[in-house]
């Protein structure tokens, strides 16, 4: 129940008479019945109104006979600090919500309470319309109650009232109290406080005028990254407002460092100076737009021109032996570079391929070493060591080297010797050895080495004119320095070859010359022999025996007709074997000897002798071509390589009568004629007639070209049958991929650039020459042109041409046209205008020879990448409709070109749509959805430009005829 003395309706008769009861039943009850007082309620609509208001007593509003001396609580902590809690004075200024508060009064002597409720009205603060309310658009947070309030210290609106935002500037970023003006952008905005009405008290609403003003904006920044060691001659002038974007236009450059900013107009530095004054290291300008309006903070950006450090210099290296550390030592230029701890990677180049592995490295005053891995290097062939990357433990370097290479070489030089009897030569077999080019020689060398004896004596001796084959030769000890049995040591020296710090080393072991043993068998004809005797010459043995075997068997059933064994120790005997009374036909006499000792420079314990002869017998055919023919380009052929047909042996001879047969290997001569004899290889009976054969030579030619590096496009695919060759004896072409070997490849085969093509003549289809003709055709193929970008976006307000697309040539080695078709087609000049939404075509060709690259390069044309700052785009706020041909309707210029997807929406002030545009119909003509004109007055546009990075934006705008 709400009630006060002097509102519960009673007359001062009444209060007296109300208090004597009251003072009666007192009398009647303990001395602390009510010490606490009673419950009261009490409205007070304006609590500003009056100061006493300020300081409200709570115990003298309390019902009833409250006794002092109690204290005050709240349940309401938010109250606490409006509450003096032993005097019961609450600051009702401090109590900044509207709304039901009670307050209770505790009196201890009795142990009772009372509540004193306060029902407050509403204070929504003042109106703030003056233009004193302004934000910043970078302000997301913007606290509305800060623009509320009165003129009286302390007082301030309530907390629990409610904002909202004008229908004429909704925005939808209102939250609470808040106001996020960065997503609603500049502009002016109206709001409402709204506290509704408390009991008796009525509502109260305040407005507020807020403006966002523009925020500053310093751009977003990009720094310069770049060498020490690269051509800085492009950035002696480099205005820093290139490595911003988006910045305001107003702002003022800073630095500390360099000395390059004079003045607060200046924004060009010269790089170049910087780099040659202070080096590599990173050097920080910095932008700072001010604020249009103080409410903003001024908006600064850092931006750097940062110069890396560079690794400069060279690797040095030896040649090592296998086994070794590979050790590469780093020169450097320290002035580029400074001394630390590094990563670098290097790559090393081997006809195995590339191989990569990375290492730390301790650079000081300009040098360093690191270790090639083993495994990356190859045996006997020169490697290329490249850097290829560094990365520093404490800085960033710069990733273009500028290292020069090394090249190395892991030698595995092998010598190897055979062991011999004495006075016998040796041969020493030498392997992987390196011309002065590092590969495997195939030239003639001198090899000087050291022998040492097995008496520890030392003879230096020397071997002229050693042929090498693909770095394999040998060569032979002399016997006179092989007389003594033992181990012998060699150090060996290959003049002119590859120069290692290796020493070639080999030995070998000169056994015991043993006593020799001597077999022979005696046939008198083989056609047809009468008699046969077997020779034996042995030597002692004086730990051992002999065992003499011999018999003849009969060829054809195998059967043994003649056996007999002899055992002795040694000496020289002579045995017939009877072979009268033997029937026609073929037979085979053996010799067998064995012996039971083991003298170690014997090379054979077991000896066997056999001979084929014929009783009655009769010679075989042979048959040869009478004419034959030999490719001289094979090598000298010999007369082994003659072809006959027959079933035994064969044997030549100059004439046809000589008795001296010629070895097999005798070379062949043009025109000469050569007679053969084929025996029975069972019975050793040759025919007594030769058959005559007579050799000629043929001998193929290099082919010849006036031009071994001709020229042809790409574009022509030439085949090899194009080339223009010439046969020295009009013989066919055969063409092959290697000078030597290698695999035949078709005439029909389309050239390739860089690679060399070899052809020989071939004569009566098997002779080919040697040597061959290398022709290294040069194919011109321009390479690709290189653009920055496959879409090339401008405005159509510049009359873009095709030099804007010239613009985003890379440079390359060619030149390149422009096309606006795929294929064919007539190349467009540099002035000819671009069409939007339209591909165009680089296509590249070489000036020199007119070679085109017949793949072409698209780009597709945009001409909607209008700026609207650097075209002068603005919104008008009025126009006249009145038909006098000026500003007859509401059109914003050019904006169907810079915002091709826009929209636009006119509204009346009750928020309807009067108007709708687009590109196709951008202005409006002052008339409503109907076709009726407007009255003049104000209205509102909005305008969605669809542009990524533009907000839809909207405003007033005054329409007068």
């Amino acid at each position: 129940m709400r009630n006060s003395l002097i509102r519960s309706g009673y007359g001062p008769i009444g209060i007296k008479v109300i208090l004597a009861i009251f003072l009666l039943l007192a009398c009647g009850m303990s001395v602390y019945s009510q010490c606490a007082g009673q419950n009261n309620s009490v409205t007070i609509c304006n609590k500003f109104d009056d100061i006493s208001n300020r300081n409200f007593d709570l115990f003298a509003n309390l019902n009833g006979m409250p006794l002092p001396g109690g204290s005050w609580s709240t349940p309401n902590p938010t109250n606490l600090s409006a509450l003096d809690i032993n005097t019961g004075i609450v600051d009702l200024w401090m109590v900044n919500r509207f709304g039901e508060h009670q307050f209770i009064y505790t009196n201890g002597n009795c142990g009772e309470s009372a509540t004193v409720t306060l029902f407050l009205g509403g204070y929504s603060g003042e109106d703030n319309v003056d233009g004193s309310a302004n934000a910043c658009s970078e302000d997301s947070a913007v606290n509305l109650f800060s623009f509320l309030g009165s003129l009286v210290d302390d007082v301030v609106p309530d907390f629990n009232g409610f904002w909202e935002e004008d229908p004429m500037t909704q925005t939808g970023f209102l939250s609470g109290n808040l106001f996020n003006a960065e997503a609603a952008g500049p502009g002016e905005y109206i709001f409402t406080y709204t506290v509704p009405a408390v009991d008796a008290c009525p509502g109260m609403q305040s407005t507020v005028f807020l403006e966002v003003h523009l925020a500053p904006n310093s751009g977003t920044p990009s720094n310069l990254v770049v060498c020490t060691t690269d051509d800085l001659s492009g950035y002696t002038n480099l205005d820093l407002n290139n490595l911003l974007t988006n910045e305001d236009p107003n702002g003022v450059w800073s630095e500390m460092g360099t000395n390059q900013i004079d003045d607060f107009l200046d924004h060009f530095v010269n790089v170049e100076e910087i780099n040659a004054t202070h080096g590599f290291g990173s050097y920080g300008f910095t932008y700072t737009v001010q604020p249009s309006h103080p409410v903003c903070p001024e908006s600064s950006t850092d931006v750097f021109i940062i110069i890396l450090p560079t690794l400069n210099g060279s690797l040095e290296s030896e040649n090592y032996c296998s086994g070794t550390p590979y050790e590469i030592t780093l020169n450097y230029d320290p002035s580029l570079l400074p001394s630390g701890q590094y990563e670098i990677e290097y790559r090393v180049g081997s006809t195995e391929g590339d191989w990569d592995g990375s290492t730390n490295i301790s650079l000081v005053n300009g040098t360093g070493t690191f270790n090639v891995d083993p495994l990356a290097v190859p045996i006997n062939e020169m490697v290329q060591v490249n850097i290829i990357a560094i990365e520093g433990m404490q800085q960033v370097v710069c990733g273009d080297i500028g290292v020069l290479e090394t090249e190395f070489l892991v030698s595995n030089s092998i010598a190897s010797g055979v062991n011999v009897c004495p006075n016998n030569e040796v041969t020493i077999n030498l392997e992987n050895i390196l011309d002065p080019m590092a590969n495997p020689t195939n030239e003639i060398h001198t090899i000087n080495y050291t022998l040492t004896i097995p008496d520890n004596s030392i003879v230096d001796l020397s071997e002229q004119n050693v042929v090498f084959s693909n770095g394999s030769a040998s060569f032979d000890i002399p016997s006179e320095h092989l007389n003594q049995s033992g181990t012998y040591s060699l150090e060996i020296i290959v003049e002119n070859s590859f120069e290692i710090d290796c020493t070639i080393n080999t030995g070998f072991e000169i056994l015991p010359i043993p006593e020799e043993i001597d077999l022979d068998i005696a046939v008198d004809n083989n056609c047809d022999a009468t008699s046969i005797d077997v020779l034996v010459n042995a030597p002692t043995l004086p730990n051992g025996s002999y065992t003499i075997e011999y018999f003849v068997v009969e060829q054809n059933t195998q059967s043994t007709l003649t056996d007999n064994t002899i055992n002795f120790v040694g000496g020289v005997a002579v045995y017939g074997i009877d072979i009268a009374n033997l029937p026609d036909g073929d037979y085979i006499v053996v010799l067998k000897s064995t012996q039971n000792d083991s003298t170690p420079c014997r090379l054979q314990f077991e000896f066997e002798l056999q001979e084929g002869f014929s009783i009655g017998g009769q010679p075989i055919v042979l048959e040869a071509e009478e004419q034959q023919s030999f490719c001289l380009n094979e090598g000298v052929p010999t007369l082994e390589d003659i072809d006959v047909n027959t079933t035994g042996p064969i044997a030549f001879y100059p004439t046809i009568d000589s008795q001296e047969a010629l070895p097999i290997n005798t070379p062949l001569e043009e025109g000469e004629d050569y007679y053969v004899v084929s025996s029975d290889e069972n019975n050793n009976c040759a025919s007594e007639e030769r058959t005559r054969v007579q050799v000629s030579f043929y001998a193929a030619g290099i082919p010849t070209t006036i031009d071994p590096f001709p020229i042809y496009c790409a574009s022509d695919e030439v085949t090899l049958a194009g080339l223009d060759i010439a046969t020295p004896n009009g013989g066919d072409i055969v063409w092959y991929d290697a000078t030597s070997g290698g695999n035949i490849l078709d005439s029909t085969e389309i050239l390739v650039d860089g690679q060399s093509y070899f052809a020989a003549e071939q004569l009566d289809g098997f002779c080919e020459s040697d040597t061959r003709l290398e022709i290294a055709p040069v194919i011109i193929q321009p390479p690709l042109p290189d653009l920055l970008s496959d879409v090339l976006l401008v405005c159509a307000l510049d009359n873009p041409t095709v030099a804007e697309l010239i613009n985003l040539e890379n440079a390359i080695g060619a030149e390149v046209e422009w096309f606006n078709v795929a294929e064919g087609g007539t190349a467009i000049p540099s002035y000819g205008p671009l069409e939007d939404d339209t591909i165009y075509y680089a296509q590249s060709y070489d000036p020199d020879t007119g070679c085109i690259n017949k793949n072409r390069v698209p780009v597709t044309v945009d001409l909607n990448n209008c700026d609207p700052e650097k075209y002068g785009f603005f919104i008008p706020d009025a126009f006249s409709p009145n038909n006098d041909g000026r500003n007859d309707t509401y059109y914003i210029p050019n904006i169907e070109i810079i915002f091709p997807d826009f929209t636009l929406e006119i509204f009346n002030r009750y928020g309807n749509s009067l108007f709708k545009g687009n590109s196709s119909k951008p202005a409006w003509d002052g008339t409503g959805p109907s076709g009726k004109t407007v009255p003049n007055g104000v209205y509102f546009y909005l305008i969605n430009f669809n542009r990524d990075g533009y907000d839809p934006k909207q405003g007033r705008l005054y329409l007068n005829r």
